[in-house]
């Protein structure tokens, strides 16, 4: 029972854990939320997908794949050099082996080797669900200006790049998603801050 205790206390601090992202309130978007937005996609998209998958298996994939940054805590992705990546993955192994001890269940570690691996159907769907979090957030903010802060607006030539539009190719309907949220965010971006989209197409 202690080392459960012990992971209910490191899970809640996935609570505590900030992203960069805003919220329609302007609030920062916090690590757990962003794995509850996913989870909540997942649900509704089902009916839609293409491919087969084992919705529990995603569902619990959506609400694990952060969890190492309970302790390992988050890097904004403009911030993530070769050097940091080297030295992120090797916390978040850490940070998984002591996750793992704790409920001493083999499966969890398991589910985080399939997701950062991208080779079945589940881990695919996911990480486009976690990007796909990420647009409906730009959408959802109450001020598009703070993405526009960093690094020459990394975000949003990201955003707007064909690489990352891509990323949701092998299920249509989630294409068909991130070209909707991405023609209101363009709307948006024209009407409340006199932006352009094209300027950030390479």
């Amino acid at each position: 029972m202690e080392n459960l205790v012990d992971f209910f206390t490191v899970a809640e601090k996935l609570e505590c854990e900030y992203r960069i992202i805003r919220m329609s309130d302007d609030a920062l978007q916090s690590v757990a939320s962003h794995s509850w937005n996913m989870a909540m996609m997942a649900i509704a998209v089902q009916p839609y997908l293409k491919n087969d998958v084992d919705m529990a298996k995603v569902l619990k994939m959506c609400v694990l794949h952060d969890l190492p940054e309970a302790i390992s805590h988050d890097i904004p992705l403009h911030q993530q050099s070769d050097d940091c990546l080297t030295n992120k993955k090797m916390q978040e192994a850490c940070a998984i082996s002591k996750i793992e001890g704790m409920l001493n269940n083999s499966d969890v570690s398991s589910c985080f080797e399939e997701y950062e691996k991208r080779m079945s159907s589940e881990s695919k769907l996911v990480k486009a669900l976690d990007r796909l979090d990420t647009t409906v957030q730009y959408l959802c903010a109450k001020d598009l200006s703070y993405i526009c802060k960093y690094n020459d607006n990394f975000y949003w030539k990201l955003f707007f790049s064909e690489d990352f539009a891509k990323s949701f190719d092998f299920e249509p309907v989630l294409r068909k998603l991130f070209e909707e949220i991405k023609n209101r965010v363009t709307f948006r971006l024209k009407n409340e801050l006199n932006i352009d989209a094209d300027s950030f197409k390479g």
